[in-house]
């Protein structure tokens, strides 16, 4: 399932049996001081495992390349702040490989929620399919496929994603270095409300993530194996 830990034969059945690619997407950046500075691309890598154990495929290991973080926005420290030129090329070029190497479906997963770091991600999708036209190119955040059944999953190091780091890696999470008078957005960098964080709630947002985006992903992939001609040529 880990593409970076498959050999080539393996990878090889993979291609003939569920062409299907996951790339997620995040940045270091600052969560608040209880959570990992790792935090958009750690969560969104493990509910991208579970659901990739849903549907098929494989799981490209994750990049870590934020636009719009909390660097320029309030000078954040731990924080990496790339251009948009940059993620906009290197999502490109990721699913250029990807389509390369014969995957006809791919679903990039998106944990670091900057809008215009998503309109950028977006953007690169609808290049490469404007050049591609037979693959299927899917590309959400973690948090959209819960809010299709309202259920509101995104926000900043608050109580949503300090709860799925709770859920998937509780030993990197340490509520005691909340402050005692509480959490600041402007000060803390993160949502007030992540003291109402638990492992439960982080596993309801999980399985909520998976019920919805599988049949999704998985409609994505029949739609690209039923459309795929016989005989294709690279750049068509």
């Amino acid at each position: 399932m880990k593409y970076e830990e498959l050999r080539p034969r393996e990878i090889n059945q993979v291609l003939r049996e569920c062409p299907l690619a996951y790339l997620v997407w995040g940045a270091h950046e600052w969560h608040g001081p209880q959570n990992p500075v790792g935090l958009d691309t750690l969560k969104a890598y493990h509910m991208t495992l579970e659901l990739c154990q849903r549907t098929g495929g494989v799981v490209l290991p994750p990049v870590y390349c934020g636009y719009q973080t909390m660097k320029p926005w309030a000078r954040f420290h731990h924080t990496f702040e790339f251009s948009k030129d940059l993620v906009l090329q290197y999502a490109f070029e990721h699913l250029e490989n990807l389509y390369d190497e014969g995957f006809k479906a791919i679903v990039i997963v998106m944990g670091h929620y900057g809008g215009k770091h998503v309109e950028t991600i977006k953007r690169a999708v609808e290049l490469f399919t404007e050049k591609h036209r037979y693959v299927r190119v899917l590309a959400i955040t973690d948090y959209e496929p819960a809010s299709w059944v309202n259920v509101k999953g995104g926000d900043h190091g608050g109580k949503n994603e300090t709860s799925l780091m709770m859920y998937f890696r509780p030993d990197l999470v340490d509520l005691s270095r909340i402050p005692k008078d509480g959490l600041n957005a402007q000060r803390d960098g993160c949502g007030p409300d992540a003291v109402e964080a638990t492992r439960q709630h982080g596993e309801m947002l999980v399985k909520t993530f998976i019920e919805q985006a599988a049949p999704k992903v998985s409609a994505l992939l029949e739609e690209a194996v039923k459309g795929w001609p016989t005989e294709i040529s690279r750049g068509e």
